[in-house]
């Protein structure tokens, strides 16, 4: 069975996809989880504090993850760094994940193209959907337009990662019919169906 690898547009549903997935019995890895958790990791701690102060980390989780996130997306520099810092480590542990788990792996890794990761797939899908559907389906994240769009910035343009991507799978209906979608996705992958040659998946 390959690799599938999941990307795709801020807030298109990604997560609510490999979710499905799973229940039709997918092992899923989340490169976002793996990635967060990596923050734990002594060593890089001890490099980003060296770079954002002593203490950086000391803070409840939440409050620290936000901390993150405002210091890596508020500034270039900042993104290149923790990127460097974090994406080798991310794809190893994505590797042996996927090479110890049996049956069919997904991977939702929403940086494949620009961390690299595609070279650890087989097939790769990207989610799209309209920009003012994932505003407002993310509001009970609390993530208003401009978050998306301050989190997009450090992308590479929608455009080309979808024609890089092997499939195009749009989030444009209801949650049910994005969940369908999922099932549909999942029986051409369990039955060996996947082809490249296929502009949507």
């Amino acid at each position: 069975m390959p690799i599938v690898g999941v990307t795709g547009d801020v807030g298109a549903g990604k997560s609510a996809l490999c979710g499905e997935l799973a229940k039709c019995g997918a092992h899923v890895i989340d490169a976002d989880s793996v990635a967060r958790a990596l923050w734990d990791d002594p060593e890089i701690r001890r490099k980003a504090e060296g770079r954002w102060g002593k203490g950086f980390f000391d803070a409840p989780r939440k409050e620290m993850y936000a901390r993150i996130a405002a210091k890596i997306f508020g500034d270039d520099a900042e993104y290149d760094f923790a990127s460097k810092l974090l994406h080798k480590k991310t794809m190893e542990n994505i590797l042996s994940q996927a090479r110890s788990a049996g049956g069919v792996v997904v991977a939702e890794i929403p940086l494949l193209y620009e961390g690299g990761y595609e070279k650890l797939v087989d097939f790769v899908v990207y989610a799209a959907c309209g920009f003012e559907k994932r505003v407002g389906r993310n509001a009970k994240r609390s993530w208003s337009a401009d978050e998306i769009e301050r989190r997009e910035a450090h992308l590479l343009p929608r455009e080309e990662k979808i024609a890089r991507a092997d499939c195009l799978l749009v989030n444009d209906g209801s949650e049910e019919e994005w969940r369908e979608k999922a099932r549909s996705l999942w029986r051409k992958i369990s039955e060996g169906e996947l082809d490249k040659s296929e502009a949507s998946c």
